[in-house]
């Protein structure tokens, strides 16, 4: 019975660990669906309001200055056309650079998986020719 018990209590602690882990994964999904949701509304509601302010800000300028009103145009279409591109080539290189979301997780597992490792060749031979019996598990 003692082995039987043994091994459930492994498989407890396994279990435990498996669930641990998740629920890491839970939290950082959570956390970064937080995040991107906040990034997208304020995101939005600036360019919202940029919007409006440079719609405004040039119809002002065309009724302040009305007989240049073609140039005032043209320059605010090259403008916004450069500004178009500077922002379409930022964004890419954002996307491009993203982190890892489940940073902490994999390195919660990789540090489970190194406490899981059999010892290495040296402390095996080491603890073989000692012929210790102070690990022994009895019934």
């Amino acid at each position: 019975m003692g082995l039987l018990e043994s091994a459930r209590d492994h498989l407890r602690q396994l279990l435990g660990v498996v669930q641990t882990r998740l629920e890491l994964v839970g939290l950082e999904l959570a956390d970064a669906r937080d995040h991107l949701i906040a990034l997208l509304i304020y995101a939005a509601a600036s360019v919202f309001f940029a919007g409006i302010t440079v719609i405004a800000g040039l119809a002002w300028l065309i009724m302040a200055y009305w007989e240049q009103r073609l140039a005032i145009m043209g320059g605010a279409t090259i403008l916004f056309a450069l500004l178009a591109i500077i922002a379409i080539w930022r964004a890419t290189g954002h996307s491009q650079s993203g982190g890892d979301i489940f940073a902490d997780s994999l390195q919660a597992l990789q540090t489970d998986r190194a406490a899981l490792r059999p010892p290495s060749a040296d402390a095996t031979s080491t603890a073989s020719s000692r012929n210790d019996t102070s690990n022994y598990v009895g019934d």
